[in-house]
């Protein structure tokens, strides 16, 4: 019998690359976790940037200023990283090259393009996650809504997509929109998950 999932969705962070907030800690202060305060000014940038209110170049300003850098410098080194610098999640790519062998692939993303499409071509992702298939969260209408935006648009349909995403909450409204869901951990989880929806081997 026919597997009736024929395509998966990922969110960019925390399922494809690291999440945005993420990666700029690790940038702005290497060897060392960010703080409580940190972490929540880096989580409110982050999600003005995906919706769209504010520009990538602003996100680092403002991010180089949480963490006591406000002058130029910091900013425009911490733009550059995030176009040059960020890597995909450990087995990632290998894993969903290997999806795309049998199932259609689409990424809904929180990063801007400027640092998205950069990363996906160093990690040898780009095949599988062409221009068309990229759908920026600032063209969707931002947080609240997505799924009704990607279910109207079809990139999202009802019992044929499983939703990839690190995001319990998210995740948890998926299924309240009658959408299949995995909550990603790592790689090696998520083969694991993908083998019990029987959409690839059991691995050895």
């Amino acid at each position: 019998m026919a597997n009736r999932i024929k395509r998966l969705v990922f969110w960019a962070g925390g399922a494809v690359l690291p999440t945005l907030p993420e990666v700029t800690a690790s940038f702005l202060a290497p060897g060392r976790p960010a703080t409580l305060a940190e972490r929540s000014g880096l989580q409110e940038a982050a999600h003005a940037l995906a919706i769209g209110q504010e520009a990538p170049g602003q996100y680092c300003a403002r991010a180089a200023g949480i963490f006591g850098e406000p002058g130029t410098t910091a900013s425009t080194l911490l733009y550059q990283r995030l176009a040059e610098g960020v890597d995909a999640l450990a087995g990632m790519p290998d894993l969903i090259a290997e999806t795309a062998l049998t199932l259609e692939v689409r990424l809904v993303s929180d990063y801007p393009a400027v640092w998205l499409l950069p990363a996906l071509a160093r990690n040898g992702l780009a095949h599988c996650f062409p221009t068309d298939v990229i759908f920026y969260l600032a063209d969707l209408g931002g947080f609240a809504g997505v799924f009704d935006a990607l279910i109207a648009a079809g990139v999202i349909v009802p019992g044929q997509t499983l939703w990839v995403d690190a995001h319990s909450p998210r995740t948890s409204e998926a299924l309240r929109k009658g959408v299949d869901a995995n909550i990603f951990v790592d790689a090696r989880r998520f083969r694991r998950d993908l083998a019990l929806w029987r959409l690839m081997p059991l691995p050895a």
